[in-house]
């Protein structure tokens, strides 16, 4: 992608579409056509009392994206296009049909598996996924995913290739192909909220065309920032591999609860032990002022609190377990635990802040050596 697109190029076309998504809404309608114009902007810090000074600060611009949505009857086009860490890649790129209660997507995109990885970034209750998501679900995928909804039921499988279309053609390209489905039962309940209950499952077939098949497996753990992975390994001779998770999300009021609990399963081309990591998280949050959390029936997620102007307490545990003594591979072991604030000011304009406490265990990143505390803070915008 960078190749494409130069610099200026791309500081140009950003410019023109901010000026055209100016005030959140721009819309063209010609005959049937409706065509609205995206953006966000993520703007993250990160503070500790860890490393060789007594305080240490990162930040950066975390996410800045553009994009176009465009609708034609049945039809649907979406594409973003990101600058992140210093580099430009294209993220969505959506060709969609839909039917009555489902709806057929081809492009780069997340496979369904963990809700909390198919939520909007600017609506994650922290400024990322648990560990543990991190730890044992891929980034976008070029393929395509069959959506299916209903009052009671989500249903969504698909086919896709290990690469998202920046790597496509590159010598970062992974010549493998991964099928993957989620299903979920969900139902309101009495008392006016709603109850899901699902799971997913994940095949990725061996790779070919090269001698030696090597995966790298890692996990920032609760930031990013730091430049570092706190739990990762890099295995060899890899030949298929088999996932699968349980999820459990109940919305009520002003209140949220959700887990995942995560296992894989790499096989090995010359028969050795299988290596077998494992996590999950639990996270709540109470809104302390305003009522009430957006959920997406088509993809079986929830979203930002409802009420326009919000203020939301949020809580999170994670485990992650990357260490296999049986396999004899070690990836490391942590746990974490989270407390965070997010003030939603308006539809457009929030801003968060956290609290971690991290437990690096054995195999983790020399970088974490020791327990640590560190806050963060996310402001961000979303038309």
């Amino acid at each position: 992608m960078e190749t494409i697109i130069t610099k200026r190029q791309f500081c140009g076309y950003l410019l023109f579409l901010c000026v055209l998504s100016f005030g959140n809404v721009f819309k063209i309608k010609a005959q049937e056509l409706e065509l609205k114009l995206r953006s966000r902007a993520l703007l993250d810090a990160t503070f500790s009392k860890y490393g060789k000074r007594e305080m240490q600060g990162y930040y950066r611009l975390e996410d800045f994206r553009l994009g176009v949505k465009a609708i034609y009857n049945q039809f649907e086009f979406l594409t973003d296009i990101a600058y992140s860490d210093g580099k430009v890649a294209l993220k969505d790129l959506l060709f969609t049909y839909s039917f009555p209660n489902s709806k057929l997507v081809i492009g780069n995109s997340y496979e369904p598996y963990s809700l909390d990885m198919l939520i909007s970034t600017a609506d994650l209750r922290f400024h990322q996924s648990a560990s543990s998501v991190l730890a044992f679900t891929n980034s976008r995928k070029l393929g395509v995913t069959y959506h299916h909804y209903s009052n009671h039921w989500y249903v969504s499988t698909g086919i896709y290739t290990h690469n998202d279309i920046n790597k496509i053609g590159t010598d970062k390209q992974l010549n493998s192909w991964i099928s993957t489905s989620r299903v979920v039962w969900r139902t309101k309940t009495k008392l006016g909220g709603m109850l899901n209950i699902g799971t997913a499952f994940s095949y990725r077939s061996k790779e070919v065309n090269k001698q030696v098949s090597t995966r790298k497996i890692s996990s920032c753990g609760v930031t990013s920032l730091f430049g570092n992975s706190l739990l990762g390994v890099e295995i060899e001779n890899v030949g298929y591999e088999v996932k699968g998770l349980v999820e459990l999300l109940l919305i009520y009021r002003k209140w949220l609860l959700q887990t995942e609990y995560f296992w894989n399963n790499f096989n090995f081309i010359d028969g050795s032990v299988p290596y077998r990591p494992h996590g999950g998280y639990i996270q709540g949050s109470y809104l302390l002022i305003g009522e009430g959390f957006g959920y997406d029936k088509e993809y079986s997620i929830p979203g930002r609190p409802v009420s326009s102007r919000a203020l939301e307490l949020t809580a999170r545990v994670n485990y992650t377990q990357m260490n296999d003594y049986i396999s004899s591979v070690i990836g490391g072991e942590e746990w974490d635990f989270s407390l965070g604030l997010n003030f939603y000011f308006n539809r457009f304009l929030a801003f968060k802040i956290s609290g971690s406490y991290v437990v690096p265990l054995d195999g983790c990143n020399k970088f974490y050596s020791r327990k640590m505390f560190l806050s963060q803070m996310r402001l961000q915008y979303i038309f």
